[in-house]
């Protein structure tokens, strides 16, 4: 009686067990990732992004979070963020937020540089970004992303420009692609940027090269 007992008992305890872990596997399984769908890379390696997002294929869609993705595309250039939409119950829709390159800064030994947004460098890089203005001086690296940011708020058409030049006493000067130099002062450039847009049409001031508008309220052609 005894025996039967505890083979009955033991079948039950089996079957329950069982029947719990089928139960488990089915549910891991129904939300497992199974698709991602990448949107958004212009310059980014879209072949590396994948690889690397693939290893959370298999994961349960449920538990995973935004961390979970910055962890896995970390140190990927050009990549400032994801917006990660999750559709229920396997795939997963990321849009990729870039930096954008903005200039080539060559050092006194003719080493390229990227620069991009929001301050960020690729200093061994085999990207090829042929309209991309060069960027000179000692100091320009730390100080072109702020100064680039704050020339897109006037009107300047930032691909007329052909060179950034940066001086150690916090100033830059302008080449245009027109081979037109524009020298801004240390402070408030932004105002000779615009002084200079009034008059870079005109008729009377297009036989001129140079625009200087270091000394303050004063413009020097020539």
């Amino acid at each position: 009686m005894k025996k039967k007992f505890f083979l009955w008992f033991f079948l039950l305890i089996f079957l329950t067990t069982y029947n719990y872990q089928v139960e488990k596997n089915s549910y891991l399984e129904f939300f497992s990732v199974k698709e991602i769908e990448i949107e958004g890379v212009k310059n980014s390696s879209k072949k590396e992004l994948i690889s690397r997002l693939n290893t959370i294929k298999s994961k349960n869609i449920i538990f995973l979070r935004e961390k979970d993705f910055k962890e896995v595309i970390k140190g990927v250039d050009f990549i400032n963020s994801l917006k990660i939409k999750k559709i229920y119950p396997k795939k997963i829709k990321i849009n990729v937020v870039e930096d954008l390159p903005i200039g080539i800064y060559l050092n006194d030994n003719g080493k390229e540089q990227l620069l991009l947004e929001n301050n960020k460098v690729i200093k061994d890089h085999n990207y090829k970004f042929e309209n991309l203005p060069k960027v000179y001086g000692e100091g320009a690296l730390e100080k072109f992303s702020d100064f680039y940011s704050s020339l897109q708020k006037t009107d300047l058409n930032l691909n007329l420009v052909k060179q950034f030049n940066y001086y150690d006493i916090n100033r830059w000067d302008l080449l245009l692609k027109d081979e037109k130099l524009i020298k801004l002062p240390s402070k408030n450039y932004e105002e000779s940027v615009l002084k200079f847009l009034t008059i870079y049409e005109k008729n009377n001031f297009k036989k001129f090269k140079v625009f200087d508008f270091r000394i303050k309220n004063e413009l020097i052609v020539r």
